[in-house]
């Protein structure tokens, strides 16, 4: 997860990443038990550079729904927001956000989907195909990802790509991460892409006023998530349980229970 910052196009940018091992489980028909490990921040900034480890040890589950998309999150409190906004940001790149039908009939729709930046209106562009049998070696990895067929007269896919864009987005959140000021939204895109690996991109431009500017500058920023599958391997022992978990939806406007705060 990468911010960008700057208070005009042509001034040298400020660059935070963070950096996270994400391991994940089935559990159940519809949640993915998930563990976030292991975090580094990387700051680039115009004086100096710095990198550190930070605390980020969080155990959660998916809730996926039948429409084919992420109905939120379970999460056992105390959890600090900027955490529960990070899982959301995750999360929200599993969701497809529309039926599965259309993703394996359709080359180009619009529809509204629910993601961590509130529902918005996003058009979907689909391109499928067949992947050439040598891309596994090719490519070094010891396992092969096939989109399996809704339907019996349809064949699994092994090369799909989902792009969408969304735009007039209704109840969007009003703050970022690094800032109290007032957001106005911008471009939000993103890309599926399964071809034997499995990677998330999404890109979201927006602009915010900070409160208490009296050059009443506006910062530009752009928040960039990516999401590579790196191995699979066989699950080992039982998976702890989130025994007062909670259900916590997407959307980073969205307050978490008082519960939650340490």
């Amino acid at each position: 997860m990468t911010y960008m910052i700057k208070t005009d196009p042509h001034e040298p940018v400020g660059t935070m990443t963070l950096i996270s091992k994400l391991k994940c489980r089935p559990k159940a028909v519809d949640n993915l038990f998930c563990h976030l490990q292991n975090s580094t921040i990387v700051n680039l900034g115009r004086d100096r550079n710095t990198t550190r480890e930070v605390e980020t040890e969080q155990i959660f589950e998916i809730k996926f729904n039948e429409r084919g998309g992420v109905e939120g999150l379970i999460i056992e409190p105390p959890s600090r927001m900027e955490v529960v906004n990070v899982l959301r940001k995750i999360a929200n790149q599993f969701s497809i956000g529309v039926d599965r039908h259309k993703i394996e009939r359709m080359s180009q729709f619009m529809a509204r989907e629910n993601s961590s930046m509130g529902n918005c209106a996003t058009v979907y562009r689909i391109t499928r195909g067949e992947l050439k049998t040598n891309t596994v070696k090719e490519e070094n990895i010891d396992f092969q990802l096939n989109v399996l067929p809704m339907t019996n007269d349809t064949k699994p896919i092994s090369n799909l790509s989902i792009e969408k864009s969304r735009m007039g987005c209704i109840n969007p959140p009003r703050y970022v991460d690094f800032s109290s000021g007032i957001l106005k939204m911008g471009r939000f895109v993103s890309k599926i892409q399964i071809n034997n690996r499995f990677t998330v991109f999404t890109e979201f431009d927006g602009k915010v006023r900070p409160p208490t500017d009296s050059m009443n500058r506006i910062l530009l920023f752009k928040e960039i998530v990516q999401l590579n599958l790196d191995s699979i391997n066989p699950a080992q022992g039982e998976l702890p349980p989130i025994s007062y978990g909670e259900l916590i939806d997407l959307n980073i406007n969205t307050d978490i229970p008082s519960n939650f705060i340490n």
